[in-house]
């Protein structure tokens, strides 16, 4: 379990301008999969201050629900959810995406298998900065689904009262993407300024976001490698 912290400074004006049109802090984590899907908004901070401090624990579980499709702005309940570390593989054999945990999946990853005859929304949740499991993703469940967390997140302010769990396809407005690959004891920093945006200028760990802007492709990594090990897992199960 890692855990990681983000530290944002803000002027006087700044912090009375989120303040007065009751900005709130989201954030999004990226993920790399086999599966077809869309970003969920994992984080959220409602009490700003001008030295806002955000920590969270990177543990993981697997969640399963009813079939649902991507649309933005829909909120994803979770029917099953299984704390669980990488490397475990979640057998769903109930309609209802029941399933069991066990170890044996493949190194760094989690393996999500549809042994049922239902088609199902499944993904990863993550503690958020209050220790609650929320998704970071919704993909599609057919047969055999890898995922792996990375760790880059995405962080936005915006006056529209989003929830965890909520599939948010484009920005919430100008933000910010943060490698935490080279993170120092797994904090970063950054200023934020009303008018000027995020002060992403030499910082390499740090890319600015457009109003707008897709977030699947900063999100959602398709990676062939991972598609191509879930069906050789997927040969492995059904055999």
């Amino acid at each position: 379990m890692e855990q990681h912290k983000l530290t944002i400074d803000m002027n006087e004006a700044t912090i009375e301008q989120l303040r007065d049109h009751h900005f709130a802090l989201f954030g999004l984590h990226a993920i790399a999969t086999s599966a077809s899907g869309a970003p969920t908004i994992w984080l959220s901070a409602h009490y700003l201050e001008r030295h806002v401090e955000i920590s969270w624990i990177e543990t993981y579980s697997m969640f399963t629900s009813r079939k649902m499709a991507h649309a933005p702005s829909t909120k994803v309940v979770a029917t099953h959810n299984y704390p669980a570390p990488l490397g475990s593989v979640l057998t769903v054999s109930g309609n209802d995406g029941a399933g069991i945990v066990t170890p044996g999946g493949p190194a760094g990853h989690m393996e999500i298998d549809n042994a049922g005859r239902t088609e199902l929304s499944a993904g990863l949740c993550m503690h958020d900065s209050h220790g609650m499991y929320q998704p970071i993703g919704v993909f599609d469940l057919i047969d055999v689904d890898l995922f792996q967390p990375v760790p880059k997140v995405a962080f936005f302010f915006s006056p529209i009262p989003h929830m965890a769990g909520e599939i948010a396809t484009r920005s919430l407005g100008p933000g910010v993407l943060l490698d935490y690959q080279m993170a120092r004891d797994g904090s970063l920093s950054i200023e934020y300024d009303i008018h000027d945006g995020w002060a992403v200028e030499n910082r390499p760990y740090a890319r600015a976001i457009k109003a707008n802007e897709p977030l699947n492709p900063l999100l959602l990594i398709r990676s062939s490698a991972l598609q191509a090990l879930a069906m050789q897992r997927q040969r492995i199960t059904s055999r």
